[in-house]
């Protein structure tokens, strides 16, 4: 359920972004590092829409990658001190 919602929300997110690229057929001078270049604006839209979504998932991803790492580590220690609290338990007591 959880990822349909996510693709409904990013399918209308896209439709947003096209239409709004739509309205904006102006060309217009984008000025970069190096060189300058004459566009329409509604591909500039369209290209920064597209390096912003890519940079977010990107950075989501490695942050939801660092946080299964992190809980897979602690479930084996936790296993492990599971393991080593059973294994203390059955020692007979010392006098």
């Amino acid at each position: 359920m959880k990822a349909l919602l996510t693709f409904i929300f990013l399918a209308l997110l896209f439709a947003v972004a096209i239409f709004v690229g739509l309205k904006n057929d102006v060309v217009v001078t984008f000025n970069y590092l190096i060189a300058q270049s004459d566009i329409r604006l509604s591909v500039l839209i369209a290209i920064t829409f597209g390096i912003a979504f890519a940079l977010g998932a990107g950075i989501s991803s490695m942050l939801y990658l660092k946080l299964k790492i992190s809980n897979r580590r602690l479930t084996k220690k936790v296993t492990r001190q599971s393991e080593e609290l059973a294994h203390l338990r059955k020692l007979p007591l010392k006098d």
